[in-house]
C-alpha cells in the first residue's frame, strides 16, 4: 500500500500484537477490557431482585434483534419521557441492524432506595451472517424503576456508577444502515452509501489475492463501520486513536469466532480518493488481512511477518530507500533482525524509520511467499503462536522457528534477503 508521507505514521504494538504501525491502511488496534469497572459482590450482599432484573434485561436485548419496537416501548419507564424517547429513537436508529445476539448480562446492582435500582451490566452484539462468538463486552449501567407492572429501564447510569461517559456507537451519532457484499458488511449513515458501495467492492476485490497468500481462508463477513468523520470515531473510542489514515482493524476477542472489525473514516477516505488513487483497495485489503490474522498471532511474534503480510495482500511494493540504504552498505536501522522484536514497532520515532520498517518487512514477506511458497509466512506465525509459552529468548526463538519451517536459520535468510532485495526482485 502507498504510504502518505505527510503522515507520521505511528502506533502503539499492544503485548498481544494487535496493535501495530500501518503506514498503509491505518492500525490494527485493541481495546483492552476495563477490568476495574465494577466491584461484584457476594450473593449474600447483593440485594434481592436480580433476576427480575436480569429477564428485563434480556427482554430489552430480545426486542433489538427482532424488532419489535412495541415490545422494547413496554420496557421503558412511562415516567422517564425523556429516557423513554431517547430509547426510541435509538431504535430506530438501529432497526436495520442485523443483530443475532444482543445481550446485556447484570454484573451487579445496589437499591438507593425501594423501587429503584442502579444495574451495572455488560453489554454485546454479533451480527447475522457475521462473527458469531460475542466479543469483548461494552461496560455501562442503567437506572431501573419498579412499577406495577414489573422492574422498567428508567435512565442512563452510567457516569453516576461508572464514573465515564457511555461508550458512544455508531447509532448513537445517526440512523445506520447496511450493505453487503460476498465478505464485507459494511454498516454506515445514510450520507456514506458511495463509500459503502466502494468498500464493498475493494473487500470482493481484495479476496483472492488474501486466500492466494493465506490458502484456506475463510471467514464470516467482516463488519466495516464507517463514521462520517475523525470526531466520530474519536467519541466512539475516546483516547484510543493517533494519527491515522483512514482504516483500521479491531479485535473483538481473541478466539476464532470473535474475530475483528474495521473501522473507516468516511471524510479521509474521499480525500484519499482523489489524493492517491488506488490507496484505499490497498487498505481494505491490508485490513481484512489483520482480521484474518488475529488468532494467529501471539506475544511472540515477529512484527514485520504481520505487516509485511498486511502489505502483500494490499499490494504494497515500495524499496527504494531500502534498496538505496543496502547498496551504500549503510547499516539498516532498524534492522530486520530488530523487526524480529514484539515491541520493535514501539521505537520507531520519525517518519523515515516507519517507511524503513515497512519496506523491509513488505520485501521480507515477498521474498518468503516467492521463495518458499503461498502459505510459509502463515506456517511461521502458526509456529510462533504454538511456541509462545516456550520462555526462550526470542532471538533464538526466531532462529528455531525460522529453521523449523522453512529449514534455514534467521541469520542465512536475512543475508539472502539482502541479495533479493539488491537484485531488484522485489
Amino acid at each position: 500500500m502507498k504510504r502518505l508521507k505527510t503522515i507520521l505514521l505511528i502506533c502503539l504494538l499492544a503485548a498481544l500484537g494487535t496493535l501495530a504501525l500501518l503506514p498503509a491502511g491505518g492500525c490494527t488496534v485493541s481495546i483492552p477490557p476495563d477490568t476495574d469497572w465494577a466491584t461484584r459482590t457476594s450473593a449474600a450482599t447483593q440485594p434481592a431482585g436480580g433476576d427480575e432484573l436480569q429477564a428485563l434485561l434480556t427482554a430489552y436485548g430480545e426486542a433489538l434483534v427482532k424488532k419489535d419496537r412495541a415490545r422494547f416501548a413496554s420496557l421503558l419507564d412511562p415516567g422517564s419521557p425523556d429516557f423513554t424517547r431517547q430509547q426510541l429513537q435509538l431504535f430506530d436508529r438501529m432497526k436495520d441492524v442485523p443483530f443475532a445476539q444482543y445481550r446485556i448480562a447484570l454484573v451487579s446492582h445496589t437499591e438507593p432506595q425501594p423501587g429503584t435500582a442502579i444495574a451495572k451490566v455488560s453489554v454485546a452484539w454479533t451480527l447475522a451472517g457475521s462473527f458469531s462468538g460475542l466479543p469483548e463486552p461494552d461496560r455501562t449501567a442503567f437506572t431501573l424503576v419498579r412499577r406495577q407492572d414489573g422492574w422498567k429501564l428508567a435512565g442512563d447510569a452510567t457516569q453516576q456508577a461508572l464514573g465515564k461517559q457511555r461508550n458512544v456507537a455508531l447509532w448513537d451519532q445517526g440512523p445506520v444502515a447496511v450493505l453487503s457484499g460476498g465478505h464485507i458488511m459494511a454498516l454506515y449513515h445514510p450520507g456514506q452509501e458511495a463509500t459503502a458501495r466502494q468498500l464493498v467492492s475493494e473487500g470482493d476485490a481484495a479476496w483472492p489475492r488474501l486466500t492466494q497468500a493465506l490458502p484456506g481462508t475463510s471467514l464470516p463477513l467482516i463488519p466495516v463501520l464507517i463514521f462520517d468523520s475523525k470526531a466520530q470515531i474519536d467519541q466512539a473510542f475516546p483516547g484510543k486513536w493517533q494519527e491515522w489514515t483512514g482504516g483500521a482493524a479491531r479485535m473483538l476477542g481473541p478466539a476464532p469466532d470473535q474475530g475483528g472489525e474495521i473501522i473507516v473514516d468516511s471524510a479521509l477516505y474521499r480525500q484519499t480518493n482523489t489524493a492517491s488513487p488506488g490507496y484505499n483497495g490497498k487498505m481494505i485489503g491490508h485490513e481484512m488481512t489483520h482480521v484474518v490474522l488475529f488468532p494467529e498471532q501471539a506475544t511472540v511474534t515477529p512484527p514485520f511477518l504481520v505487516e509485511g503480510l498486511a502489505d502483500f495482500v494490499g499490494g504494497e511494493k515500495q524499496t527504494a530507500m531500502l534498496r538505496q540504504k543496502l547498496a551504500a552498505g549503510e547499516r539498516l536501522s532498524p534492522g530486520l533482525d530488530e523487526l524480529c522484536q514484539p515491541s520493535a514497532f514501539q521505537a520507531l520515532l520519525s517518519t523515515e524509520a516507519a517507511d524503513l520498517a515497512y519496506e523491509e518487512a513488505d520485501t521480507a514477506v515477498i521474498y518468503l511467499e516467492q521463495t518458499y511458497g503461498n502459505g510459509r509466512t502463515l506456517d511461521l506465525l502458526r509456529e510462533f503462536k504454538r511456541r509462545e509459552h516456550d520462555h526462550t529468548d526470542q532471538k533464538q526463538l526466531v532462529d528455531e522457528v525460522f529453521r523449523s519451517v522453512l529449514g534455514t536459520g534467521f541469520s542465512d535468510f536475512e543475508n539472502r534477503w539482502t541479495r533479493f532485495v539488491l537484485s531488484g526482485n522485489a
